[in-house]
């Protein structure tokens, strides 16, 4: 039965640089977003306020390997853009997990 992990992500300080450098960078996370979405990983995701490189994402995965492993085919790991290593928590949702997992 799938889990729900939050995965709270921080930038490394080069990345503002890296990205205008490389624009390709943010369309190539943006498509991987949209991917997993559609997929049903990536139940949400988006940065903190005020934005100062850090954010969040809730993924579903069967373990914190599985949830590790979709972390890392991001492009943000990929290019190296995220702080060692994202934070993966499973997330025990105590109101509001129907919203989330369908129960089978």
């Amino acid at each position: 039965m799938a889990k729900l992990f939050a995965v709270v992500v921080a930038t490394v300080p080069e990345y503002y640089e890296y990205k205008k450098e490389h624009p390709e960078h943010d369309q190539d996370q943006l498509a991987w977003f949209q991917e997993q979405y559609k997929k049903g990983i990536l139940l949400c995701c988006g940065p903190f306020v005020p934005h100062d490189g850090t954010g969040l994402w809730v993924i579903k995965a069967e373990n914190v390997d599985e949830a590790m492993g979709i972390v890392n085919t991001s492009p943000r790991v990929r290019d190296g853009m995220l702080a060692a290593a994202a934070r993966v928590v499973e997330w025990n949702v105590h109101l509001g997990s129907d919203r989330f997992i369908q129960n089978n």
